[in-house]
């Protein structure tokens, strides 16, 4: 008689049901955090295309259904095949306008704004302009959108032509003070090669006066001649002797009155180099600042990163990394607009700062999310850190359009080892990023 299988026991069926979930959660983070970092590859070739990558890195961090899922690969396909269109031109060689006669003004007004490069300041603003171009089909708002683009490129070459004439006055201004300490050095040295034959003058007038007196001393044959012939000498060689201190008392006064000018002059040129330091210093604060939230950008952070992962790796020493996300950061946009969206972060980056101590790094990665770099902090000091910055932020009395509005963030925290590289460090804490907010967000998580 054949038997019957055995029957599964339930709880083995549990085991095996939790097993699958905690696979395909694990799956899915891992998914989730492939996509971010491909979308992170990807960002500063296009602003449009940046704003696409901004939108799917905020979709990905929430759950999503199926329907979701296809609209978000739909929308990865078409920012990568938007990369793909722009990857053939270079910086160096852009292609041509694609105007055709089929082109809207709008389409043309786009068009050109995605290949305005005026710098970082400017981001923000060409970035309005193209949502408003986008969005409109109105001839006098898009004429008014033209202006505007005008303006902008305007004003940057206005600023680049005020940087090149500073720059040309100031060499101007240093050449000039440069040839005049020229001229005095060539004086002083013809002052003194004339000193000098001076000098060689005198004693050989001198000389000449005592040999003379020599002489007729010698021949002489009264004593009352001797006298007279010593007499004349002696008032020779006074003579001499007072023409000389008069020559040298002349060149002092004329020494003193050149060197008075050129310590004048150099004290001018050490205040026009101090000048041009501190102006260099503003530009460089400039190139290494967030131009909406007044932190450090991006570029300052990587370089940090990079070098707390070489000092971990070489002597060990302790660093930890937070990555800040504010929650929902697109309803605020939505809700209350893009301007209550930059107040809010600006707002946050303030109090963020204010929490932090004055050598930790705070950076805004890109979008509203935010990292610092703790040094000489271990693994629970940065949790309690970051747990301190939440509440902080989620204490803030923020209103939009005369409304309040609640900001929260969730943030992930991990501690940087020997071993990492800057890349593997901050996917580790994007991880934690991403558990926070599948945690139900305004919570922070250590990796």
């Amino acid at each position: 008689m054949e038997a019957f299988p055995a029957t599964p026991n339930a709880s083995d069926v549990l085991a095996q049901l939790e097993r699958s979930r905690a696979q395909w959660s694990r799956l899915d983070a891992l998914l989730r955090r492939l996509v971010t970092r491909l979308t992170y590859a990807a960002d500063g070739r296009r602003p449009p295309l940046d704003a696409s990558l901004a939108t799917i890195r905020r979709q990905v961090r929430d759950p999503i259904d199926e329907a979701g899922l296809e609209r978000l690969l739909s929308e990865l396909g078409e920012a990568i095949k938007a990369l793909d269109e722009t990857a053939s031109p270079t910086p160096r060689d852009p292609a041509p306008l694609p105007f055709t006669e089929s082109m809207s003004v709008g389409q043309v007004l786009l068009s050109l704004v995605d290949r305005l490069k005026l710098g970082d300041e400017a981001l923000e603003r060409l970035e309005s302009l193209r949502e408003t171009i986008a969005g409109s089909t109105d001839p006098a708002t898009l004429a008014l959108q033209a202006e505007a683009v005008a303006t902008l490129v305007n004003r940057h070459f206005q600023k680049l032509g005020e940087a090149r004439d500073a720059a040309e006055r100031l060499l101007t201004h240093v050449t000039q003070q440069l040839e005049e300490l020229a001229v005095y050095l060539a004086r002083e040295d013809m002052s003194h090669r004339d000193g000098a034959s001076a000098r060689e003058q005198l004693d050989q007038e001198v000389l000449g006066e005592i040999r003379e007196l020599a002489s007729e001393v010698a021949g002489a044959r009264e004593l009352g001649t001797l006298q007279a012939q010593v007499q004349t000498r002696l008032g020779a060689i006074s003579t001499h002797l007072k023409s000389f201190r008069q020559r040298e008392e002349a060149r002092e006064r004329e020494w003193q009155a050149r060197t008075e000018q050129m310590g004048q002059r150099i004290r001018e040129l050490e205040r026009t180099t101090q000048a041009m330091e501190a102006s260099l210093r503003h530009e460089q604060a400039l190139a290494s600042t967030d131009p909406l939230t007044g932190v450090a950008n991006r570029l300052v952070f990587e370089q940090h990163i990079a070098e707390a992962c070489l000092r971990a790796a070489r002597s060990g020493a302790r660093s930890s990394l937070l990555v800040l996300d504010i929650d929902r950061f697109k309803q605020i946009n939505d809700s209350f607009g893009h301007a209550a969206g930059d107040r809010a972060l600006r707002i946050v980056a303030e109090q963020l700062r204010a929490g932090l101590r004055s050598d930790d790094l705070l950076a805004r990665y890109g979008g509203e999310e935010f990292v610092v770099i703790l040094a000489g902090v271990g693994g629970e000091a940065a949790l309690r850190a970051a747990e301190s910055l939440r509440r902080r932020i989620e204490s803030l009395g923020f209103h939009g359009q005369q409304r309040p509005v609640r900001i929260t963030l969730s943030c992930g925290v991990t501690v940087l080892r020997p071993d990492d590289t800057p890349e593997t460090a901050f996917e580790r804490a994007d991880g934690a990023l991403y558990k926070a907010k599948r945690g139900g967000r305004n919570r922070c998580e250590l990796a």
